[in-house]
C-alpha cells in the first residue's frame, strides 16, 4: 500500500539543526502536542498586546487551523485564492486586522510578499502556519513574528508539533501533554493497522489548548534525518512529474514545475471525477486524500474559486517512504484514468 499511516521516524545520533536553522537567535522555539496546539500557543501570545482581534486567513484551509482563532475570540477575515494556489490579498483590509495568516501550499509558497510588507509596517502580525512548507527554503518567511506547524503529515511522530517566536520568548507556559490523546498517538504509530487515527483525531478536536510535546516526540524532530527527507521526496515528485503522459483527461497537475526551494508534503491535481479516481487508485493499493472537507466556517457563496478548489483537489503521497520506482506505480494508474475517461 502507497500512502496511510505512517511508522515510527528513524533518528540519526546528531541533531539535524533545523530548529536552529529557522529559529532567528533572538527568538525561541517550543514544542507542542499538534499543529492547532502551535497555532493557538502563538495566538495567546499574541492577545497580550492586540486588541483589535481580527484575523486574516485563507478561505481554503483546514478547519483545525480556523479552530485556534475562534478559540482564541478572533473576528476572520478571509482571502481569495487562485486555482494555481496563489493567494490574493485585498489592501482595504489592511486597516481592520490585526493579525496575516499564511500557507505555502504543499510546500509551495506562493504569497505576495509586498503585501507581508505592508503588513508589518502597518504592526500587523505576521503569522506563517508551517505546515506544507516546513521543508522548503523559503518555507518561513522573514518578516514571520510568529510560526506554528506540525510534522504529523511528514513521519510518524506522536506529536510533532512546534510554535516559534522570532523576537523575544513566550509569555506563558505550556501545559503538559494530553495523555489520552498521547497515548491514542503512540499506539496509531506503533501498531499498524489499528483503526485509533480518528479516534486520537477527534478528541484532539475537542480539547486541544496550549499542550507541549513530549519528550521522546521533541528528539525525534530533532535528529531525524531530513536531508534525506527532502530529497527523497523531491526524487518522487520529479518522478510522477516525469512519468504523466502529457495533459491527461480529467486531470490536472497543480504544481506541474518543482523550484529548487520547494520540498513537496504531496503530489497535488485537480481531478474532475475525484470520488471515481480515489476509488480507482484504492483498488491499486494506492491512497489518497483530500485537503481539505469544507470546514463550518468556510462559507462558499460567491467564492466560485474555492469552491472549486475544494471539491477537486486530490493529494497523492510522494514521500520518503517510497523510492521513484514506486511513484511509477501511481503515475501508471494515473494515466490508466486518465485514458479511460478521454
Amino acid at each position: 500500500m502507497i500512502g496511510g499511516t505512517f511508522p515510527p521516524e528513524k533518528t540519526e545520533p546528531l541533531d539535524n539543526g533545523y530548529f536552529s536553522r529557522i529559529c532567528p537567535p533572538d527568538g525561541e522555539v517550543r514544542f507542542m502536542m499538534s499543529g492547532r496546539c502551535g497555532i493557538y500557543y502563538c495566538l495567546q501570545d499574541i492577545l497580550r498586546n492586540d486588541r483589535r482581534k481580527t484575523a486574516y486567513i485563507p478561505i481554503y484551509t483546514c478547519e483545525t487551523v480556523i479552530a485556534p482563532f475562534v478559540k482564541a475570540g478572533y473576528s476572520l477575515k478571509f482571502y481569495e485564492i487562485e486555482k494555481n494556489l496563489h493567494s490574493v490579498f485585498d489592501p482595504s483590509v489592511l486597516d481592520e486586522i490585526s493579525v496575516i495568516s499564511l500557507c505555502g501550499y504543499y510546500g509551495f509558497c506562493n504569497y505576495d510578499k509586498e503585501f507581508v510588507s505592508e503588513c508589518r509596517k502597518r504592526g500587523i502580525i505576521v503569522f506563517e502556519d508551517m505546515t506544507h512548507s516546513l521543508l522548503s527554503s523559503d518555507g518561513l518567511d522573514p518578516l514571520c513574528d510568529y510560526a506554528a506547524g506540525s510534522f504529523r503529515k511528514w513521519m510518524g511522530v506522536p506529536c510533532g508539533g512546534f510554535a516559534i517566536k522570532t523576537n523575544g520568548r513566550f509569555s506563558c507556559e505550556a501545559l503538559p501533554p494530553h495523555p489520552e490523546h498521547l497515548s491514542l498517538r503512540i499506539r496509531t504509530i506503533n501498531e499498524p493497522g489499528n483503526d485509533l487515527f480518528w479516534e486520537g483525531e477527534m478528541l484532539l478536536r475537542k480539547i486541544f489548548d496550549s499542550y507541549a510535546s513530549d519528550d521522546a516526540s521533541e528528539y525525534t524532530l530533532r535528529h531525524a534525518d531530513l536531508d534525506m527527507i527532502c530529497t527523497r521526496r523531491r526524487e518522487n515528485y520529479l518522478a510522477l512529474l516525469n512519468c504523466l503522459c502529457g495533459n491527461l483527461n480529467g486531470i490536472t497537475v497543480i504544481f506541474p514545475e518543482l523550484p529548487e526551494n520547494t520540498v513537496p508534503s504531496h503530489f497535488v491535481i485537480y481531478a474532475e471525477e475525484r470520488d471515481a479516481l480515489q476509488s480507482f487508485l484504492l483498488e491499486r493499493n494506492i491512497r489518497s486524500t483530500v485537503y481539505w472537507p469544507v470546514g463550518p466556517e468556510i462559507h462558499l457563496e460567491g467564492h466560485d474559486t474555492a469552491r472549486y478548489i475544494y471539491e477537486h483537489i486530490l493529494a497523492i503521497p510522494c514521500d520518503q517512504r517510497y523510492m521513484p520506482s514506486d511513484m511509477g506505480r501511481v503515475s501508471e494508474a494515473l494515466n490508466q484514468f486518465g485514458e479511460a475517461h478521454e
